[in-house]
C-alpha cells in the first residue's frame, strides 16, 4: 500500500471494476482431474473418535466407576456403622478359659487377631477425639503387649506342649483386646 490518500474518484473506479468481475470462476479442466487422481492415490481419511468415545476407554471408565462406587459405599457404610457392636461382642465374650493345647490356641489366636484388627480400625477412626498423650500411652502399651506376645510365641515354639506358655500367650492377647476395647469405648464418648 502507498501512503497516498485515496481520492473519491479512485474509490469509485475500484468499486465499478469490482462489480464488473464475474461472480464465479471455473478452475481449469485439468485441475479437477489432478485433484481426483490425488484422492484416489491417497488412502481415505479416517475420522477418529475422541478418546472418551472409543470403546476401550468407555469400558475402562465403566470399570473405574464401578470400583469408585464400591469403595465409596464401603467407606460410607464403614463410617456409619457404630463401633459399639464390635466392642459389645468383645466385651460379652469375656475372658475365656485358656486353651489346653497349641492347636486350640491357634484357632483362638485367629479370633484374637480378627478382634484386634476390628478394634484397631475402630480406634484409628476415633483417634482424633483422644488427647495426643493418651494416644502415645496407648501405642506404648500396645508395643509392650506385642513384645510379650512375641516372647511367649518364641518360647512356645521351643516348647509347644507347655500349657503355662499357652496360657501366658492367651492372657497377653486378652490384655491387648481389653486395652483396645476400653480405649475405643473411651474415644466413642
Amino acid at each position: 500500500m502507498t501512503d497516498e490518500p485515496l481520492d473519491e474518484e479512485m474509490l469509485m473506479e475500484l468499486q465499478r471494476r469490482t462489480r464488473d468481475l464475474p461472480r464465479e470462476i471455473e478452475p481449469p479442466a485439468d485441475a479437477w482431474e489432478r485433484i481426483a487422481a490425488d484422492m484416489r492415490v491417497t488412502s481415505p481419511i479416517r475420522v477418529r473418535n475422541p478418546l472418551w468415545q472409543r470403546p476401550i476407554f468407555l469400558v475402562a471408565a465403566g470399570l473405574v466407576l464401578v470400583a469408585a462406587t464400591s469403595i465409596t459405599t464401603a467407606l460410607v457404610i464403614g463410617r456409619k456403622s457404630n463401633v459399639a457392636p464390635s466392642v459389645a461382642s468383645v466385651s460379652s465374650s469375656g475372658p475365656a478359659s485358656a486353651p489346653a493345647t497349641l492347636a486350640e490356641f491357634t484357632v483362638r489366636e485367629n479370633e484374637y487377631i480378627a478382634t484386634v484388627n476390628v478394634l484397631s480400625a475402630a480406634l484409628e477412626s476415633k483417634e482424633v477425639g483422644l488427647a495426643p498423650e493418651t494416644i502415645a500411652k496407648l501405642k506404648e502399651s500396645v508395643r509392650i503387649i506385642d513384645n510379650a506376645i512375641l516372647e511367649a510365641r518364641s518360647a512356645l515354639a521351643r516348647d509347644p506342649s507347655n500349657k503355662a506358655l499357652i496360657e501366658m500367650l492367651a492372657t497377653s492377647y486378652d490384655q491387648k483386646v481389653d486395652l483396645l476395647k476400653r480405649t475405643t469405648e473411651m474415644a466413642s464418648l
